[in-house]
């Protein structure tokens, strides 16, 4: 039975409970009469703004839709405000609060801390610049030394769906009359990570749950990236039962195989016809190859299967020489990290570069609509470390970074703890006021809003929001960001009506025990219920 149907007023000791938990709106419960509908109770949720009827209190209906009784034990944190005043700075209008003061698990609603962080230090201007230089001459279409290529963590190099700049760089470098390298393909990555290459946890965020290291959104950040930090697995039967099956590498613009920077452990068992496919991913404890296990029956399809790269630099120079050579530029050297080499030697290498490429990213107005309508948690994990190195010199800074933007925002350590930019780390805590601070420093500062509120998905139109609250009084009126991982669900933005004063919004949902499209059914009638409420 629909959620919208079933929701129901607790009773009165919920109601007490309700009164002790700081919720700021209270009015008695009243039934309300609908077209087919007999004594809807107040909490059940409209399915427009018609629906809504005069006589419903916002309040009631929050309340009934948060202490719904099927949705079990659930900690709630949430709250809602009028943004008034943003030329005469009047106060805002608290609409509803429950919790709002509690630390929760933010999940993906940190990227709204992350953007906001970002785009105060550097600017919504703001551009990655990746470099590539010689350590020596060019002499009759020789570079007669290496090619490096210096990082600042680009996401957007060689992502789905843009242009190869692999392939520009190899016309950019033909130009200038180079068809051979005689040295070696050198990825400088030391931008991020300060030469510390090599350890388990390079690239990835405090806290990140280990059993999703080799998914693709968990892919690692690094100063240098390309094609997302991923692959494709394309996983097939062998000709007969009991064999390991086949394994096919796909990344755009790589050599399959070793040449990928991919290690592969096959543990894949082909079995009889008629059975089923069940192939999973996994990390080896050292952070290394890929573990590819499971079962594929004799004559399925390919299962494809995305996996994350544990050495995006490696990636990235494997992929720059592949596309060299497929380009005309004969590279004699291998592809190699400059973590390979000691202190002294990369100084001397740096000291003979001559530049050859500088290439700019998309400025970070564009690179977030991407972050946070698709929720691509690479772009906020790179876009975090180059703030941390941008403001304090290394990418570990980054945290730290955006925690002292909160700071001066008056956003302290009791409202946000920042571990990592894409809201993965489980050592994340945000409470929905913390959130609303945000939310409303940000509408209200004309350098802001106009960029931010264009990253948000819009619901019922696009990104995370596309298949959600379609057809409400929400559907093109909220704009928002979502969050979600384990036993965590959140929703946090704005609600938007011609003619009316904005709402913003902050819902987070952690610890519950029933299936999690309950729960965001419950988030999503709830913010159609402002959605409601806000129109004329």
């Amino acid at each position: 039975m629909p959620a919208v149907t079933r929701l129901r007023l607790a009773g009165s000791v919920a109601a007490i409970a309700l009164l002790l938990t700081g919720c700021v709106v209270r009015r008695p419960p009243a039934t309300v009469a609908l077209p087919g509908v007999s004594n809807l109770p107040a909490g059940a949720v409209p399915e427009s703004a018609a629906d809504v009827g005069a006589d419903t209190p916002l309040g009631s209906t929050l309340d009934a839709i948060f202490n719904d009784p099927d949705l079990g034990p659930v900690v709630w944190s949430a709250e809602m405000r009028v943004l008034r005043g943003q030329v005469l700075r009047l106060p805002d209008e608290t609409l509803y609060a429950r919790n709002q003061h509690l630390l929760l698990t933010p999940a993906s609603t940190m990227k709204v801390v992350t953007v906001a962080a970002a785009a105060e230090r550097l600017g919504w201007n703001h551009r990655f610049e990746t470099t590539l230089a010689a350590t020596g001459e060019i002499r009759e279409g020789t570079l007669e030394g290496d090619l490096v290529v210096r990082g600042t963590g680009d996401p957007t190099i060689n992502a789905p769906g843009t242009e190869d700049l692999f392939a520009r760089w190899a016309g950019e470098l033909r130009a200038r009359g180079i068809v051979r390298i005689a040295g070696r393909i050198i990825g400088d990555d030391d931008a991020f990570d300060g030469g510390r290459r090599g350890e388990e946890t390079a690239g990835l965020g405090a806290g990140w749950a280990w059993d999703d290291l080799a998914l693709a959104f968990s892919a690692p950040a690094g100063a240098l990236q390309q094609h997302e930090n991923v692959v494709e697995l394309a996983v097939s039967p062998a000709d007969s039962p009991g064999s390991p099956a086949r394994i096919e590498i796909r990344a755009p613009r790589v050599t399959p195989g070793s040449a990928s920077g991919v290690t592969l452990i096959n543990q894949t068992v082909t079995r009889p016809e008629g059975g089923n496919t069940n192939i999973r991913l996994s990390r080896r404890p050292d952070g290394g190859a890929l573990l590819v296990t499971g079962e594929i029956p004799l004559g399925a399809p390919a299962a494809v299967r995305t996996g994350a790269v544990s050495d995006p630099t490696l990636f990235f120079v494997q992929g720059l020489r592949t596309a060299l050579q497929r380009a005309g530029v004969d590279v004699e050297g291998e592809a190699i990290d400059i973590d390979q080499f000691d202190p002294a030697v990369k100084q001397t290498l740096r000291q003979r570069l001559r530049p050859l490429i500088r290439h700019e990213s998309e400025p970070l107005s564009t690179i977030a609509v991407q972050l946070m309508k698709r929720s691509q948690n690479l772009y906020a994990e790179s876009l975090l470390q180059h703030l941390g190195v941008v403001t304090g010199g290394t990418g570990e800074a980054g945290p730290a970074a955006a925690e002292a933007v909160l700071e001066e925002w008056g956003i302290g350590g009791s409202r946000a703890i920042v571990a990592d930019g894409s809201g993965l780390s489980r050592y994340n805590a945000l409470s929905s006021a913390g959130l609303l601070d945000v939310l409303a420093r940000l509408w209200r500062d004309p350098r802001h809003r106009e960029p931010f509120v264009d990253t948000l998905p819009v619901a019922g139109r696009d990104g995370t929001l596309r298949s959600r609250m379609v057809g409400s009084a929400a559907d093109g009126a909220v704009r928002a960001k979502t969050g979600s991982m384990t036993r965590v669900r959140a929703l946090a933005g704005y609600v938007v009506a011609q003619g009316r004063e904005p709402i913003a919004f902050a819902i987070l949902a952690n610890n519950y025990t029933v299936p999690s499209a309950e729960i965001t059914r419950a988030i999503d009638a709830a913010v159609v219920a402002i959605a409601a409420h806000a129109q004329p």
